[in-house]
């Protein structure tokens, strides 16, 4: 939690500037699912955007699956189970948007927040928890974000 909060204060108002969103729905079209699902925890989420972007460190196209999380408001699921649905989310949303794109992006960023929060903005009073994966073909592979 510590970390989510963090990266928000400090990374998300420069990543929001940069990023050139295509919101589920309105740009980014495939075959992937949407509404509201349960997560392998048993948790609901729903998709809030899906977006390709270029990282502003490094320059590379990456996934950015933002995912409306109530269930993460409390204290009912540990780090394992966050950890394997956003596993999950990386190999239900991020690598079937990265393969419908012609630029194939090598990244994904997965959030989960418990509320909608814009893009960008920073939000200590929301609960949101970020990781970041490699692509290699349909793989996931985590990152230390």
């Amino acid at each position: 939690m510590i970390r989510a909060a963090l990266f928000s204060m400090l990374c998300l108002p420069l990543c929001g500037a940069l990023a050139a969103p295509a919101v589920a729905g309105e740009g980014l079209q495939g075959d992937w699912p949407m509404g509201t699902l349960a997560a392998p925890s048993g948790q609901s989420v729903q998709v809030q955007d899906l977006m390709i972007e270029e990282n502003p460190h490094s320059g590379e196209l990456q996934v950015v699956v933002r995912l409306l999380a109530p269930q993460i408001a409390g204290d009912g699921l540990s780090g394992a189970e966050l950890r394997g649905d956003m596993d999950w989310a990386c190999l239900t949303w991020g690598v079937p948007v990265a393969q419908a794109e012609a630029a194939t992006p090598g990244w994904v960023v997965v959030e989960m927040m418990e509320a909608p929060v814009e893009r960008g903005i920073a939000t200590p009073e929301i609960r949101r928890y970020f990781e970041s994966y490699r692509l290699e073909g349909p793989t996931c592979i985590w990152e230390l974000f």
